[in-house]
């Protein structure tokens, strides 16, 4: 029996959730770019539909993030849910 190995996976140790706020972070500025533009031009449906995209993209977004630090005491920007692992991430990316 052949015994087959992964190769080690070493865990970044940012929260699944971070990424989604990540994510909807950037999909708030694009909107905002949109909101802009389609102000600009006249596009007043468009317009409020881009804002309150922007708007709730935002809020979500801020949502995760204050809820991973103060609920969860997760930094969603350092990797830091445990003491190794922060070690580890600030020897090896800020020094």
């Amino acid at each position: 029996m052949a015994s087959h190995h992964l190769p080690h996976h070493e865990s970044h140790g940012n929260h699944p959730m971070s990424v989604i706020g990540y994510v909807l972070v950037l999909g708030g500025f694009a909107s905002a770019a949109l909101w802009l533009v389609s102000m600009a031009g006249g596009h007043v449906a468009a317009a409020i539909l881009f804002g309150l995209l922007m708007i709730g993209a935002f809020a979500v977004a801020a949502s995760i993030f204050l809820s991973l630090n103060h609920r969860h005491h997760h930094s969603p920007v350092l990797p830091d849910n445990t003491e190794p692992e922060l070690d580890r991430y600030m020897r090896r990316y800020r020094e």
